[in-house]
């Protein structure tokens, strides 16, 4: 790769990113900032959504299964009102939209009136500030990050079924689990890693949101299960019917093929409905893409069929007490007993910068800036 750099300036200071050609191709290993925890949500991204086909067929089923009859609660409609508009069509009795973003508001509301007049009522605000009528008997969150909870939605719907739902009302989606499996980013992307130009707005974006510089969530595009050398295991299990939340837990991975490791990657198996469509987003192409987590080693190790990584996951609310923050404490352990400490860590906000490899390789060796006046 070559040695491109953007600035990025946030607040008082200002960093620099990598540059790792002017848009990402689909078809090679390439890195996104994980941008939905945060409300920077433009064009670009809902049209991101609304195109993935994968995602949708798997929310459409349950929707065109559940609504019909049923009061609606959707929370976080955006500006388009897709799945408010596939409940109303399908026949449910009344739809609630919750939407917390003022464009995406105004929007909202025009739609409702022209597409399903008297039908669909949008709320501004929060869903866990606003007070709605009635209580509903259908939940449709799309809060699902490219880790499953990354988003909060397992504290959104604890208070939507307090405050907004009734008695036994039914969520969609149904269970989201998310796998863990160890990886090698270097090797994935031998020239380096960097970010696509087209990509850099979002980084900075992020940064803003957060308040500041830190090692931020990065997705990998352009992958499968070829990438992954490890077996599987969940590092969580969000079961929104049944009131389970599994976050956290022992992690353990025994290696399925030889060679380096330098993280680990997490993506998604989401159940629309019980016994529906599922959707696994290492196996297909959509817009919830992977998530590399870089291990804390000095280098990538390598490691030989049988060999196991273990380790203790937990998730903890940040500051906000809504977004999880994940860490990961263990060792490597090999064939003959050797161990190799390892952890790493995938937070909201507030870490500190450049502390892994991967965020010192794309955003360099050098500390934040004061901005000059």
């Amino acid at each position: 790769m070559g040695s491109e750099w953007e600035t990025l300036v946030v607040g008082d200071h200002q960093a620099r990113v990598n540059i790792a050609g002017p848009v990402p191709d689909p078809d090679r290993p390439h890195l996104w900032p994980s941008v939905g925890e945060y409300p920077i949500y433009d064009a670009f991204l809902y049209h991101a959504m609304l195109a993935d086909r994968p995602r949708n067929e798997v929310f459409r089923d349950a929707i065109v299964q559940q609504a019909p009859g049923a009061t609606v609660l959707e929370i976080g409609c955006g500006p388009d009102l897709l799945w408010s508009l596939c409940a109303a069509e399908s026949g449910a009795d009344r739809v609630v939209s919750v939407e917390s973003l003022d464009d995406s508001v105004r929007r909202a509301e025009e739609l409702a009136r022209d597409r399903a007049p008297g039908r669909i009522s949008v709320v501004a605000g929060l869903s866990t500030e606003v007070t709605l009528p009635d209580r509903a008997g259908l939940c449709i969150a799309e809060l699902v990050g490219c880790i499953g909870g990354s988003e909060g939605m397992a504290r959104v719907i604890e208070d939507a079924r307090r405050r907004h739902l009734s008695p036994g009302a039914r969520v969609v989606p149904h269970r989201v689990r998310t796998l863990a499996a160890a990886v090698c980013l270097a090797d994935l992307m031998p020239e380096g890693p960097g970010v696509p130009e087209i990509l850099v707005p979002y980084v900075e974006s992020v940064f803003r949101a957060a308040g500041g510089f830190f090692d931020l969530r990065m997705c990998v595009g352009g992958i499968g299960y070829d990438a992954i050398r490890s077996t599987t295991g969940a590092i969580e299990d969000l079961r929104f019917n049944d009131g389970v939340y599994e976050q956290g837990g022992d992690l353990r991975l025994t290696m399925t093929r030889p060679g380096r490791v330098d993280g680990l990657l997490l993506w998604l198996d989401l159940e629309g409905r019980a016994g529906g469509e599922r959707l696994d987003t290492l196996a297909t192409r959509t817009s919830w893409l992977p998530v590399y987590v870089p291990l804390q080693i000095p280098e990538p190790v390598t490691l030989d069929p049988g060999d196991v990584i273990e380790l203790r996951v937990t998730s903890e609310l940040s500051a906000d007490g809504i977004h999880p923050d994940y860490r990961f404490t263990g060792s490597v352990r090999r064939a003959d007993c050797r161990r190799v400490p390892v952890t790493a860590e995938s937070l909201y906000a507030g870490s500190a910068f450049r502390r892994s490899p991967l965020h010192e390789a794309l955003f360099g060796a050098a500390e934040p800036v004061a901005v000059r006046a």
